[in-house]
């Protein structure tokens, strides 16, 4: 099927080699297929922040991951190793590179047979480096940045959009729903490497969509207020503002711009942890509508993401966001993949990841593969906007409108 099919938005080669060097070496084959048959319990490490202050968000993408290991263990294990149960261990990054690479070797020295992780692009960038050391599968969860997939690593594989494919959607998407009064435009931004590699990318490329950056204005993600940054936002007056962070930091910036009562023409967020994320609406209440953001989101045409996230309901009380549908979705790719490996070798494992072809997933595309840079090569961003009103007034674009979902729309 067409990628194009899925792209509702308005939006490897497996290498095993057998030495068989006489009676000797076939005898300790099949004592190594005894012992991967008796495998009682596979430990998959975890590392995100679960303190701190993106907590709030690596606390979400574990519980996710939890909520796919419980389903996969209920239905009978891995059955190509006779059962075998997952076991998430959790590590705690902080959202601190530093601490994301010692967690990463702490769960490794645990019996980590692969890692999921870590949430920032910082933190990503060094957890990485120490899986590729150990030869240990390592599944990005949520960390956007390109040049994470860029070092030539063969046992770092990412699901999600990077952040080329988000920046160039959100310029086509752009180009497309802007008005001839909509010129300018106004990045505010983590300047973390996350953040500012989507700035950057945006102002070299801003041509694409028509449109001017008249400015750019960083903060730390860590930031307790936003006040200054807002100042200098209204004393640039654009048309658009462009908001990339985390939850807290980017739900800081909206309730200062809806507290100086500060008019634009649009809020659009590329890949924003608040804007996407249901709990803004809580947050920001009617302060909410019509917040727009160029993002991942799980299918909601499909009828198992309505069961996924009925699911997480029931555990966790609370409604599930989308960078947590990729701690979801980490762990069955991961099951997925040991099931075809049936080994908890770490290179037949990542063999078998590398050449995944997985389909019952809840994510809005065609099935999940990877390339040779370990980047899902049909990972797309979709345009998501925050109503209370129908779409009748909004400009359709050449794909039709995807769905409702919830109080969001997804274009």
């Amino acid at each position: 099927m067409s990628r194009f099919k899925w792209f509702l938005a308005v939006i490897l080669v497996f290498t095993m080699v057998v030495s068989l060097a006489g009676c000797g070496s076939q005898a300790s084959n099949n004592n190594n297929n005894s012992a991967q048959s008796q495998v009682k319990e596979i430990l998959i490490g975890s590392i995100h922040p679960m303190t701190g202050s993106m907590a709030y968000e690596g606390k979400a993408i574990t519980n996710a991951a939890q909520l796919a290991v419980d389903e996969i263990n209920a239905a009978g294990g891995i059955k190509s190793l006779g059962g075998a149960k997952l076991k998430l261990l959790v590590g705690d990054n902080q959202g601190l590179p530093d601490k994301a690479a010692s967690e990463a070797q702490r769960l490794i020295r645990e019996g980590a047979v692969a890692l999921i992780g870590t949430y920032t692009s910082s933190a990503t960038v060094t957890a990485t480096q120490e899986a590729e050391k150990a030869q240990t599968p390592f599944l990005i969860t949520v960390a956007a940045t390109t040049n994470i997939q860029e070092r030539g690593f063969k046992y770092s594989f990412r699901i999600q959009p990077n952040a080329d494919t988000f920046s160039n959607d959100f310029l086509r998407y752009m180009k497309e729903i802007k008005t001839p009064d909509i010129k300018t435009i106004a990045i505010v931004h983590e300047n973390s490497l996350f953040g500012t590699y989507f700035a950057d990318y945006v102002k070299k490329n801003i041509a694409k969509a028509d449109l001017t950056v008249v400015g750019d204005i960083p903060y730390a993600a860590s930031t307790a207020t936003l006040s200054s940054e807002v100042t200098k936002l209204a004393g640039l007056n654009p048309d658009l503002v462009v908001g990339v962070g985390y939850y807290r930091d980017q739900a800081l910036l909206m309730k200062a711009i809806r507290e100086r009562n500060l008019k634009f023409k649009g809020i659009v967020g590329i890949a924003n942890g608040a804007i996407s994320d249901p709990k803004i609406i809580q947050d920001l209440g009617q302060g909410a509508e019509g917040l727009m953001d160029v993002n991942y989101r799980w299918n909601p045409n499909s009828q198992a993401s309505e069961k996924v996230l009925a699911a997480y309901k029931e555990k966790f009380n609370d409604n599930m966001s989308p960078h947590a549908m990729f701690g979801y979705t980490a762990i069955k790719v991961l099951a997925d993949s040991l099931e075809r490996a049936a080994s908890t070798d770490k290179n037949k494992l990542r063999d078998a990841i590398a050449q995944t072809n997985f389909t019952n997933h809840i994510l809005p595309q065609d099935a999940i593969q990877f390339n040779d840079k370990g980047e899902n090569i049909n990972a797309q961003a979709v345009l998501i906007q925050i109503s209370s009103l129908t779409v009748k007034n909004y400009k359709k674009l050449e794909s039709p409108v995807f769905a409702r979902c919830s109080s969001f729309f997804v274009f």
